[in-house]
């Protein structure tokens, strides 16, 4: 029997070399908890059961060279979580023009645009506004099977909230002030109709946007000042929304009349996706905005013929309802979740089965929230891998 590798490593994984592994791994794991398990998901004669998916050369790190600290991780890898919070060393982070320094002494921050009393704040200045914390889990809006959907992570970020200072700005809620626009330092060339064009990285939100999701203007993760791969010094956190809208080294502010029509909102991070109308399929384009329902499986312990599943859940905020599990052919089962944190964080979920037979085994998870919205079986007439929260089955072996 031999299990796929979609890595592109050389060949299939054989049931041997699966067994062989699990082996090696059980024997580290066994004597007590080291880094890779949260103290609840650990007892002191479990085994892991080794993943037939994960490719032998996964690390969640990209190639090349570093020019920054945690440059190079682009995913985590979900059979380690260590912890409820993700440590900054393990968040993923992307990058879409090259990552610019910042000096922090010179830094202004620049609201303007529409907005009657325009502003320009130095760090400190910022720092000196009221102080606010916001436990948040937000994914790539391209997390993928590819990367084991680890472009994902739950941090505690500390900033001050975004709508005072658009008030103490100026802004007006009138018809003329349709959006504000978020700038950032990074920029790259962008060729637009034959000719190229120098642009910043920059993504909107409406007011009513704001309003609902009251984002805020981060400083600090995890206790720390921003790293300069995660947008040091100042950075946009939007509760519940895909990681591009968390704008990096934010520099500017723009109350403005217009919706921002540049890449990364108009052309990339767009969902193209189609919906069955009247015996026809219509096709709709949208803006990579709010996070879908979502789950991955991330461990299977074995101790003596009991075996238990452990993994993540999230969504935009909205309260999840359930995760259910199913394995082969068998029914859905509620699994127990965790609900550490407000709706915003992620939720870690377990689930133990009776004892499974030996050989390979398929294993899916499947979030659910309290308004219906769950995760499909899949994305047929989706065109765009932006937002895919599919179920993602997982594959195991049993000696």
């Amino acid at each position: 029997m031999t299990a796929p590798r979609n890595n592109g490593s050389n060949g299939p994984m054989t049931r041997r070399e699966a067994v062989g592994r699990m082996g090696i791994v059980a024997v580290g794991l066994a004597a007590g908890p080291v880094r890779g398990w949260p103290t609840s998901w650990f007892t002191q004669d479990a085994t892991v059961v080794p993943f037939t998916d994960v490719p032998e050369t996964f690390t969640g790190l990209r190639g090349g060279q570093a020019r920054f600290p945690g440059e190079l991780r682009i995913a985590q890898d979900m059979r380690e979580l260590d912890s409820w919070i993700t440590p900054v060393e393990d968040y993923f982070n992307i990058s879409h023009y090259p990552i610019p320094e910042v000096d922090a002494a010179s830094y202004r921050l620049t609201v303007g645009g529409l907005a009657g009393n325009p502003l320009q704040l130095s760090l400190a200045q910022i720092r000196s506004r009221p102080r606010v914390e916001r436990t948040t889990v937000f994914e790539c809006g391209g997390n993928s099977r590819g990367l084991i959907h680890g472009m994902v992570g739950n941090s505690t970020w500390t900033g001050t909230p975004l709508l005072p200072l658009l008030e103490e700005a100026g802004w007006t809620a009138d018809e003329d002030a349709r959006e504000v626009h978020f700038w950032a330092a990074d920029s790259g060339t962008e060729e637009i109709r034959g000719n190229e064009y120098e642009q910043n990285f920059a993504r909107s939100m409406s007011f009513q946007q704001i309003r609902e999701r009251q984002p805020i203007l981060a400083y600090e993760q995890n206790g720390s000042p921003l790293t300069t791969v995660h947008g040091f010094p100042l950075r946009l956190i939007v509760p519940g929304w895909y990681g591009v809208c968390q704008v990096k080294w934010l520099d500017r502010i723009e109350v403005a009349h217009d919706r921002l029509m540049t890449r990364f909102m108009a052309k990339d991070y767009v969902t193209l996706i189609g919906r069955e109308v009247d015996g026809r399929t219509e096709w709709v384009e949208t803006s990579v905005t709010r996070q879908r329902p979502k789950s991955v499986i991330a461990r299977v312990t074995r101790r003596n013929n009991r075996f238990t599943i452990f993994g993540a859940a999230w969504s935009d905020g909205t309260r999840l309802d359930r995760v259910e599990v199913k394995v082969d052919d068998g029914p859905w089962t509620a699994a127990s979740l965790d609900r550490q944190g407000d709706d915003f964080s992620w939720k870690f979920f377990t689930l133990e089965i009776p004892a499974l037979a030996s050989g390979e085994h398929r294993i899916v998870s499947r979030a659910t929230d309290v308004e219906g919205r769950t995760q499909p079986e899949n994305l047929d007439l989706k065109r765009t891998r932006w937002e895919n929260n599919e179920l993602f089955e997982r594959t195991v072996l049993v000696a």
